[in-house]
């Protein structure tokens, strides 16, 4: 059987990459969707510290990781907020965790295992339900502090008197008109890490010294 029709061309190679459909498990970490994950400071709207490439575990670390280097000598934010996933709540117990080592009792048994402490600090998440596209539902849950210590927080801040992730989403969108690799459904949507961390550094640098 013979056909006159042409070959379908697709759109690859260094500058755009491949969708994640398309990628091996080799290729996926450098390869396919990827995006910014930063921490903001609400008061100066400021990006104090960015990751580029897919949200994992290990990107998530990296970012607290960073962040706890350059803010409050090393020590846990008072009050952080962030959506519901879970890499997170890990990532802060991770950096921010002071290891305790239990003294021995003198008891039979096994002696208790060094662990990580839960962080002195304010750690809140906010989860939205969306239906169709839309938002029809959003709730918080405090994950590491007390009511008490979350309300003490809120009423020392000078940005919001409630929880919620409104700022970082706001600079994401912003990110949006700076970064046009990050602009969804679009052929310049980033699928190559390489290039995309090259545009998010000078995206990020603008927004944080050359904004009005």
């Amino acid at each position: 059987m013979s056909s006159s029709a042409k070959p379908r061309r697709t759109r690859s190679g260094t500058l755009w990459g491949k969708k994640d459909k398309n990628c091996t498990d080799d290729e996926k970490p450098n390869c396919g969707s990827q995006w910014d994950n930063v921490v903001l400071d609400v008061e100066s709207r400021a990006v104090i510290s960015m990751v580029c490439g897919k949200r994992t575990k290990e990107n998530t670390e990296q970012l607290i990781g960073d962040f706890a280097s350059r803010a409050n000598d090393g020590k846990p934010p008072g009050l952080f907020t962030t959506d519901a996933d879970w890499c997170y709540k890990g990532a802060l117990l991770a950096v921010y965790g002071q290891w305790v080592y239990p003294q021995p009792t003198g008891k039979p048994g096994r002696p208790r295992q060094p662990y990580q402490a839960i962080p002195h600090m304010q750690y809140v998440t906010v989860k939205k339900v969306r239906k169709g596209g839309r938002v029809v539902n959003v709730t918080t849950e405090q994950v590491y502090g007390t009511p008490e210590g979350l309300s003490a927080a809120l009423d020392a801040s000078t940005a919001s008197t409630c929880v919620n992730t409104a700022f970082v989403e706001r600079q994401h969108g912003t990110d949006r008109h700076l970064n046009r690799r990050k602009v969804r459904k679009t052929l310049a949507f980033s699928k190559e890490k390489t290039f995309h961390m090259c545009q998010s550094w000078v995206s990020v640098t603008y927004y944080n010294f050359f904004k009005a």
